[in-house]
């Protein structure tokens, strides 16, 4: 990998991230207007910018440090009641924020810390759609930790909240992500209707979503509706779903293409096409490399494992082999 000062190329690009944020600009003492919480809202576009590419592991520490920075300014300086409320908005925007990147670089805990602080901020400041985004990543990360009926208990909450099914970009997520969750509880009917109700949010979605939703195109809800298809069984429809989702998926979004390619290879492998996983398990490790995410990683190493199982054929034996040359492995 090439180094800037002998420092990781991603390293390098995220430690100057935080120069590009404009923390500087942030006042420490005085009064806080309209124009603060516009710069304070400016800084997760920027996060997003670079999150798709470089993945949670790069950003979460110039997130959490803006944060605090932010965080201090609402502690030091005053402000009147509606700049108050904007304030708690723009910070819980970026709590949750700071939290997925935590999440995508495996640090749960510290993702569970400032979900919470999101959430507290999307109620002091009656933000609903905040509310709602904190509790569909909460869900998220409920699934992760492989806690598949209390995911769907959150996600539900996030569905039920008022002010999200008026936004159909946060709409066609939630049920997107509901879908995967009834698949991996075996509820076929449920999965299928909540993948129908994300389709017809997304018909209705207009303009340009929220920095954070910047990456629900066509291909992520592809993707997503193959991976319920993946977990209720039906392992030729996911294949193709998920396929597709890779010939859609636009070049910016490298995490997710590393993350779409380990499910076409895991599919691959339940639909007993060996040679081809293979292909494409060596694929999504040339493309890791480029990715910081510890999220990533994981399900590298449970493509790994699952291919050990074939290692008498060829192809996965000369991937295993090459991962353990390459120290791929974890």
């Amino acid at each position: 990998m090439r180094e800037q000062h002998g420092m990781p190329r991603r390293e390098f690009i995220a430690v100057g991230v935080i120069a590009t944020l404009g923390l500087d600009q942030i006042p420490s003492i005085g009064r806080l207007g309209i124009s603060d919480v516009e710069r304070i809202r400016a800084i997760v576009p920027t996060l997003y910018k670079y999150d798709h590419a470089l993945g949670g592991g790069a950003l979460h520490h110039a997130a959490t440090e803006a944060l605090r920075r932010v965080q201090s300014a609402l502690n030091h300086c005053t402000y009147g009641d509606r700049v108050e409320r904007l304030l708690y908005s723009a910070m819980g925007d970026l709590a949750a924020s700071a939290g997925w990147f935590a999440y995508d670089a495996g640090r749960q805990q510290d993702a569970t810390g400032l979900y919470n602080e999101a959430l507290q901020a999307g109620v002091l400041s009656r933000d609903g759609i905040l509310q709602a985004r904190v509790w569909s990543n909460l869900a998220m990360q409920a699934r992760l930790l492989n806690r598949d009926r209390e995911a769907l208990s959150i996600g539900r909450a996030a569905v039920e909240t008022r002010q999200a099914k008026s936004d159909p970009w946060l709409m066609a997520l939630l049920h997107c992500r509901q879908a995967v969750g009834h698949a991996r509880t075996g509820d076929r009917t449920r999965a299928q209707n909540s993948l129908v109700r994300a389709e017809k949010a997304y018909e209705r979605t207009h303009g340009r979503p929220a920095a954070w939703l910047s990456f629900l195109t066509p291909a992520e809800l592809t993707g997503l509706a193959g991976a319920a298809h993946h977990s209720l069984g039906q392992h030729r429809r996911a294949e193709q779903l998920t396929a597709s989702a890779l010939q859609m998926l636009e070049p910016r979004f490298e995490r997710n293409r590393v993350y779409y390619t380990i499910q076409h290879a895991q599919a691959l492998i339940d639909g007993e096409d060996i040679e081809y996983a293979a292909a494409q398990a060596r694929q999504a490790v040339a493309i890791a490399g480029r990715v910081k995410s510890e999220r990533i990683r994981d399900k590298l190493g449970d493509l790994r494992q699952h291919l050990q199982r074939y290692a008498h054929v060829p192809a996965a034996a000369d991937f295993l082999e090459q991962s353990r040359q390459t120290g791929a492995q974890r």
